[in-house]
């Protein structure tokens, strides 16, 4: 059996996690074990990539979605069939670490161990995008967003690294509502179509995203399908209130905000409007969104 843990070193991470890993590893007497770190952004990308080509049986990520991100598109661009790649897994180090909830993860060594050691593996679906104007497709594996959340995604990478991460989140998704222009954004699948000006759009494989935040509570890891959620032409304020309900899972009343179910939709507009994807901005739509339906071995509870 062949391990690769992948440690995303932002706020020097290798220092405070790789000795406890070590140790977990040895005790436990797996047959080989490999850690590599990161050494800037995009690199996990790389070093899944190369993971995945140079052979193993567990893929195993130190951080956060973003990491996460990074290691099933470095996966994925290995050119490996499906069936063939390694079971990937997460030990969630992250900011907001939003998959890992969905997922019934924590960030508990002992356990990870012993997910492995029972090799307690689900298949679950991933989300496909295609942009069109670069012709470039990426894979996510919690949730795709579309309008206000790339901004948010923007600030936030430009925020303090000294205040808290729930702190940061706030602060972008104000900073957020005054930079964005809600944009006319078309939405079709196979049998319904949307349109209108778009707050925000969610095109859900998990349930949480921006720190905790249940934007899709039907979501299911393993269902072959999206949970779409859209928040059309909210004010502020709207958004803000109805916070509380979306921390608590609860879908949100208003006639401005729709759920819809979807293996594919098609998103346009004609006028600039980001999309981002596992809380990595990737460029503008139109795009086409397709599910994976059980695309890849995940190491988790089966329970979960």
């Amino acid at each position: 059996m062949k391990i690769v843990f992948v440690v995303n070193n932002k706020n020097n991470r290798l220092a405070k996690i790789l000795p406890m890993l070590r140790e977990a590893c040895d005790r436990s007497d797996f047959s080989a074990v490999e850690f590599k770190h990161t050494t800037g952004s995009k690199h996990a990308i790389e070093l899944g990539r190369n993971a995945a080509l140079g052979g193993c049986d567990f893929l195993i990520g130190v951080g956060g979605d973003g990491t996460l991100y990074e290691l099933v598109n470095g996966l994925f661009q290995s050119e490996i069939p499906p069936q063939d790649l390694p079971v990937l897994g997460l030990l969630p180090y992250g900011s907001a670490n939003d998959f890992a909830r969905s997922a019934g993860i924590n960030d508990s060594i002992e356990e990870l161990i012993t997910l492995i050691l029972s090799n307690s593996i689900k298949k679950i679906d991933l989300g496909r995008i295609i942009l069109k104007q670069k012709q470039e497709i990426h894979v996510f594996v919690n949730i795709a967003g579309v309008g206000l959340g790339p901004e948010v995604v923007k600030s936030m990478e430009q925020s303090s690294k000294v205040l808290s991460p729930r702190f940061n989140y706030f602060s972008s998704i104000l900073k957020g509502f005054l930079r964005y222009q809600k944009t006319n954004v078309s939405c079709s699948c196979g049998t319904w179509h949307w349109t209108g000006k778009l707050l925000q759009m969610a095109v859900a494989n998990g349930r949480f995203f921006g720190n905790a935040i249940c934007v899709a509570p039907e979501a299911v890891l393993d269902d072959g399908t999206f949970q779409l959620v859209i928040f059309g032409d909210l004010s502020i304020w709207d958004y803000l209130k109805n916070l509380g309900k979306l921390k608590k899972g609860c879908k949100i009343i208003h006639p401005e905000v729709h759920y819809y179910r979807a293996k594919e939709v098609v998103l346009e507009s004609e006028e600039p409007c980001g999309i981002e994807a596992d809380g990595e901005y990737i460029g503008l739509i139109p795009a086409t969104l397709s599910i994976m339906p059980k695309a890849i071995n995940f190491l988790m509870p089966l329970d979960s």
